[in-house]
């Protein structure tokens, strides 16, 4: 099956430890030239199994965390402290144990949840405050990306069949028809997933084993929405993947050396 050249890079390791440790070589690497091309390095994260990953960034000299500007790829509409947010998980998993300025990682604002267009058009304002300042690009231009991916396909909070998966505009989009619950989030659109310059997926276990190939090896079969995340330029998309995760993948076997 013949790859087209902007193809993602699949990347398969033994063990999600083994993962987690050349992960966070990966971030280290994009973030060193970032730094030292622009002086800051902006990201952004998603919730799920993905900060557990993590994990390799902790205790490690090489990261920056002055220079990082995290903001979410997705967010569900809760109080920050709130078990279903990701920007508790991610303080759980990572940013408690790291010394990153508060002031550098970019949430919903709590005050807005119950007017969900408001809160969305505040997040992306936060985005435009950041990147439409030093970027000429009509979306913003993350230095990295770095997502998970449901078990129907989805990332960020983009759904099979969702209307959102046509949103051409806007950076920001909410939605309070989510599939999954909590019904009510905000998500980065795929645009703006289709700008950055790094894109990256984790997937583990074998519970992702039936959906990879449906996005690997089958992309304009599916068209999943994880599947549609592909930046025009290659080597932009990596996934990052454990050896049980893409069991089944037959064609995509493109294993990329730090």
């Amino acid at each position: 099956m013949r790859q087209p050249p902007n193809a993602p890079v699949l990347v398969s390791f033994p063990s999600s430890a083994e993962l987690s440790e050349d992960l966070a070589s990966y971030i280290v690497k994009a973030q060193k030239e970032s730094v030292e091309k622009k002086g800051r390095f902006t990201v952004a994260l998603s919730g799920g199994s993905l900060p557990k990953q993590l994990k390799g960034l902790k205790d490690n000299p090489a990261v920056k965390w002055d220079k990082w500007q995290v903001f979410y790829a997705d967010e569900r509409v809760v109080p920050l402290d709130h078990p279903d947010s990701n920007h508790n998980l991610c303080v759980t998993e990572l940013f408690q144990h790291v010394h990153i300025p508060p002031e550098n990682i970019h949430t919903i604002d709590p005050t807005l949840l119950d007017d969900l267009e408001e809160l969305s058009d505040a997040y992306e304002k936060e985005l435009i405050r950041e990147f439409a300042q030093r970027d000429s690009a009509r979306f913003p231009v993350f230095d990295l990306i770095l997502l998970g991916l449901g078990p129907d396909g989805h990332t960020c909070s983009l759904f099979p069949g969702h209307e959102l998966l046509r949103e051409t505009d806007r950076w920001v989009a909410p939605l309070d028809d989510s599939p999954k619950p909590p019904p009510k989030r905000i998500t980065l659109t795929l645009p703006v997933l289709n700008h950055a310059s790094r894109v990256v997926f984790v997937a583990t276990g074998e519970n992702k084993a039936e959906m990879l190939p449906l996005i690997l090896d089958e992309p304009e079969e599916y068209k999943l929405p994880a599947s549609l995340v592909r930046p025009a330029h290659p080597g932009s998309v990596y996934w990052f993947v454990d050896n049980a995760a893409c069991a089944k993948v037959q064609f995509h076997k493109t294993i990329l050396k730090l």
